[in-house]
């Protein structure tokens, strides 16, 4: 089922399918875990050339273990020289980097935008224990001291968004949570804040994460977030991608995240766009019904493309969505 069809919903009810059916669940689990990469869809690497104007703009410094340590920040300044008519925090996914993100920034930024973001601890080019996500709240405070230090740097009154891929998508939807009129949009890219697959070797995972977090015994594929087999070997190779063995303990924190973040759809009142893949393997692809159905805000919309996978910053569709995303954001300011 290997299509680019797309619908874009914007409503409160979705009723066409019954999402909660049985069967229907069954043949959604079997068309996403039958999904191959395939050269079919190799396409030009839609970053390529583009990197972030400026690294390390500010001084940001966290404690890990009783020890300082220093993450990357990054910062896209508008390319017209001018004041930026609004600012986007960008977060990245699990295992990634803010670098990867360096096409939406330009995107963003020739059109006005400053885009801003940082490097998780231990991930891409910020300091701390290689490709340990440690307790979720931990990382979310390092969110929150990182748009504090922003608002210093701009103001509490230039406008804000927010968004990200994956767990960048689920770092900005819980920050804009506990603060939903903060930001005047919320872009989630495939965010990770409902499970697809969560089943006995997970828990198992997450047992042993309770018990030696920093275990690092979890193999990762490296073919499960792109349908470009070129893309997928890009990413692996890239420097300031994790490829090494996932600790116990990341993966406890991700999925406890995931599963906390789903439960509070009914209070999620941001204004937001949801981005979804019908063959996302790792974000349950209705994640994006459910959040449109679930949430009282006045604010939303849901762009599903039927033939996407999970790593949308690298899927063909970025090529089309990227000035639509831009439209969204401009039309909120």
């Amino acid at each position: 089922m290997e299509s680019n069809k797309v619908a874009d919903h914007t409503s409160v009810q979705i009723t066409q399918i019954d999402r909660k059916n049985k069967q229907y669940q069954k043949q959604k689990t079997k068309r996403v875990t039958h999904a191959k990469p395939d050269p079919k869809w190799n396409f030009p690497n839609p970053r390529k050339g583009t990197a972030f104007t400026e690294i390390n703009f500010m001084d940001f410094k966290v404690i890990q273990d009783k020890k300082e340590i220093k993450l990357a920040t990054y910062r896209y300044k508008p390319t017209n020289g001018q004041e930026p008519k609004a600012l986007f925090l960008l977060f990245h996914g699990l295992n990634s980097s803010i670098t990867h993100g360096s096409h939406i920034a330009k995107a963003l930024a020739d059109s006005g935008f400053c885009v801003i973001g940082f490097d998780h601890r231990g991930f891409g080019g910020s300091e701390g224990k290689r490709g340990f996500l440690e307790d979720y709240e931990i990382h979310l405070q390092d969110c929150r001291t990182f748009i504090n230090k922003i608002e210093e740097m701009y103001g509490q009154q230039i406008k804000k968004f927010i968004g990200g891929l994956s767990m960048g998508g689920m770092s900005s939807y819980n920050m804009s949570l506990e603060l939903p009129f903060k930001f005047a949009g919320v872009v989630l890219f495939a965010p990770a804040i409902k499970p697809f697959f969560n089943g006995f070797l997970i828990k198992i995972a997450k047992f042993i994460g309770t018990i030696i977090p920093e275990w690092r015994f979890i193999k990762q594929a490296g073919t499960n977030c792109h349908r470009s087999p070129e893309m997928s070997q890009f990413q692996t190779k890239d420097p300031n991608t994790y490829a090494g063995k996932m600790c116990a303990g990341t993966v406890k924190t991700i999925y406890t995240a995931m599963e906390s973040s789903f439960k509070t759809f009914e209070q999620y009142n941001a204004p937001f766009l949801i981005i979804q893949g019908g063959l996302d393997k790792l974000v349950d692809p209705d994640v994006g019904y459910d959040l449109i159905e679930r949430s009282p805000s006045k604010d939303k919309t849901h762009w599903y493309y039927e033939g996407m996978w999970h790593d949308i910053w690298h899927e063909p569709e970025i090529i089309e969505l990227i000035p639509k995303v831009i439209k969204w954001c401009e039309e909120r300011i």
